[in-house]
Formats: structure tokens, sequence, C-alpha cells
């Protein structure tokens, strides 16, 4: 045998492979303890970038919004001088304008109240002329006559007055009530952006400056209102449909309430797409295209006309409150004892309540209402004769519905007048 090689046991062997095996093993482990040690430091390295990197982007950031708004003080601070150099500059010159304009102005008074004059004096010839033709055209011997038919239909007019004033007084209530509504959603709308207001009866007044007011403020503030409007007058339906056949006078009121609060939000939308005010503050703020705000006008009619196709039958079922029945000929007069002439009393009443201060807009959206009324007027004339109860609970004045409504009424016009703070 040579003398450098060397023979081992069997178990020798096994157990220098396993030590060459422990000794590999030890060695990988600490090649990977070295290479997690070398991530672990890397990581920490460009962690550390990044927040020194962050740190100088928000230490930049503010400097530039700092350099923005001196910049922009520096701007308005040269545009008040400019304009005060100008107006100490032209100031005979804006005199000159400012006493033309007032000129003008007191001609123009002058001549609209010339003109008011001569309409007045003409409408009094016109009245003076035609009251003198009556008087000449009157025949004493028909005066029996009339007299007699007018005994003959004391009944009728006297439920004919009976029933419109009833439901007037709780058509002024019920719009008076989603209109106050409308008034706290929108202050409280206000102050989840810490505008504080003043709530009259006919508007909002806010304390808030110009330049305080943006885009999600005025969406969420004028869009509000109308939304939830709607909202309580989809309650208000649902409530309904289950006292629908109810006798009282109550049933009533929240048939007015749902038809205000729908018209609230689909008068609001329609009104407000057309002159963009209310409403469509918030359209106008959220940027909808001119097309846009054609398809939600023609939707809000669409609307308003299929609410009142859908309450026509409701107008005629609130017949149980006056009759055991209802039949086919004497629908058109319950429906414009019920519904059309409280339509127009109504209006006048809310008109007279919010006078001096009335706005247009709000008139506007109130009026709307008239393309549910259409309907209500109109489809009487489809619908057979109604039989309700055998017991005739006879025509005659309900002091307390009519006693709350008009308090509340009061109350509107007294409270909301002096304002509440909010």
């Amino acid at each position: 045998m040579p003398s450098g090689s060397r023979k081992y046991t069997f178990f020798y062997r096994i157990y220098r492979r396993i030590r060459f095996l422990r000794y590999v093993s030890r060695l990988r482990k600490r090649e990977r303890k070295v290479l997690r040690m070398a991530e672990k430091k890397e990581a920490r390295e460009r962690k550390e970038r990044l927040r020194t990197q962050s740190r100088l982007d928000r230490m930049s950031d503010k400097k530039r919004k700092r350099q923005e708004e001196a910049e922009h003080i520096r701007a308005i601070e040269e545009l008040k001088t400019a304009q005060e150099r100008d107006l100490e500059i032209n100031a005979n010159k804006y005199d000159l304008e400012r006493e033309q304009e007032a000129d003008l102005r007191a001609k123009n008074r002058y001549y609209r109240q010339r003109s008011r004059r001569r309409l007045l004096r003409f409408y009094m010839k016109v009245c003076r002329k035609n009251t003198l033709k009556f008087i000449g055209q009157f025949n004493p011997l028909k005066l029996p006559e009339l007299i007699r038919q007018v005994r003959e239909n004391r009944k009728l007019l006297y439920d004919f007055v009976l029933i419109s004033m009833q439901s007037t007084i709780l058509f002024v209530a019920a719009y008076l009530m989603i209109f106050l509504i409308g008034l706290l959603t929108a202050a409280i709308s206000g102050k989840f952006f810490d505008y504080n207001s003043i709530i009259y009866f006919h508007e909002i007044f806010w304390l808030v400056k110009p330049d305080q007011w943006y885009g999600d403020s005025v969406k969420m503030i004028y869009a509000s209102p109308p939304i939830v409007a709607g909202i309580i007058a989809v309650f208000l339906a649902i409530i309904f449909s289950y006292i629908h056949t109810d006798r009282a006078l109550g049933k009533l009121f929240i048939l007015w309430s749902l038809l205000h609060g729908f018209n609230a939000f689909f008068g609001s939308l329609l009104i407000g797409s057309i002159f963009g005010k209310g409403f469509g503050y918030a359209i106008i703020w959220s940027y909808i295209s001119d097309t846009e705000k054609v398809i939600y006008s023609i939707i809000s009619i669409l609307a308003l006309f299929l609410i009142g196709v859908f309450t026509s039958r409701s107008f005629l079922v609130s017949a149980n409150s006056y009759y055991a029945s209802l039949e086919n000929r004497k629908q058109r007069f319950f429906i414009w004892a019920q519904a059309i002439v409280p339509f127009l009393l109504g209006n006048m009443l809310i008109g007279m309540i919010m006078f001096p201060r009335i706005l247009v807009y709000n008139m506007t959206v109130s009026l709307t209402l008239i393309i549910a009324i259409i309907p209500i007027g109109l489809s009487h004339r489809f619908y057979p004769s109604m039989y309700f109860e055998e017991e005739d609970i006879g025509r005659k004045f309900r002091p307390s519905m009519m006693i709350y409504a008009l308090v509340f009424i009061v109350l509107y016009r007294l409270v909301l007048g002096i304002g509440i703070p909010l």
C-alpha cells in the first residue's frame, strides 16, 4: 500500500461526512445571516432616504405656498393701490357718471310712475264704463228669478265654499311645513362648514363672507333641502297609502304635504336647471352641461305630471270626508273645490304671507305644482261614480284641524319674522 493513502472505516467515513455537512450548513447560515443584515441595512437606508425626501418635499411645498400667498397678498395690495390711485385721478369723472346714473334712474322712475298712473286711469275708465253698462243692462224684473236660483243652489254653494276654505288652509300649512323643513335642512348643512345663519320666513340670511363659499358647501347647502323634501314626500306617500280611506281631514293635509314635497324636489330641479337659482347653484357647481340640464327639466316635468295622474284618484277618494258617495256628474265640482281653487287661493295666501319679502324663485317653484294640478283637474272624467259609506257624515266645518293649521301659519310668520339664529 502506498504511504500517502489511508483507509478509513465505514463509520468513520459517515462521521466525516456528517461533520462536513454541518460545516456547510453553518457556513450557509452565516451567509444568509450576513445577507439578511445587508438587506435590513439597505431597507433602513431606503426608508431614511424616503423620509428625508418626504421632509424636503413638505418643506418645499410649505415654502411654495408661502410664496404664493405672499404673491397673492402683494397682487391684492397692488390692485387696491391701483384702484385708489385711479379713484384719486378720475374722481371728478366718476362723480359725474354717478350723477348721470342717478338722473337716469330718477327719469326712469318718473316715466314708470307716469305709465302706471296712465294705466290706472285707463283701467278705472274701463271699469267705470263696464259698471255703467252692466247697470244699464240690468233688468229688475229678473231679480226674483236670480234670488230663487241662489236659494236653490244655496246648499251647493255652501259645500263649495266650505270644501275650498278647508282645503286652502291645509294647502298653505302643508307648503309652509315643507318650506320650513327645507330652511332648517339648509341651515344645519351650513353648520358642517361652520357657516352661521339666521332663518327668516322667506329665506336664510347667511353670515358668511363671499370668499368663504366654495364648491362643496354650495352643493350641499342648496341641494340638501330639495332632496330631504323628496325623501319626506316618499315617506308621506307610504303613510297616505294606509290611511287614504280615513274620513278625517288629516289625510288631506298629508296629501298636500306629499305633493309639496315632490314639487320641492322636481320643481326646484326644473326651475334651478332653467334659471340657475336655488337648486341650480348646486347644478352649476357640479359642472352639468346644458344638454343634461334639458334632460333634468324634461324628467321633472314628466315626474310632476305622473304624480298628478297617480294622485287624482286620491283627491276623489278624499270626498268621503264630506259625502257618502260621489257621483260622476259631481266629480268636476268636487275637484274644483278640493284641488284647483285651493291651489289658486293658496298661492295667493302664500304670497301675502311672504310679503314684502317675496322671492321670485320660491313663488315660481310653488307655481310649478300646476303641472301636477292639470291632470288632477282633467282625469276625473275617466273615473266612475264612487260609493264610500252608507252613513252621510254631513258637510260641516272641522274646527280642530283648521285651528291647528291656522295657529301653525300665524306662528310661522310671527316667529320667523323675527328670525332664528342657528
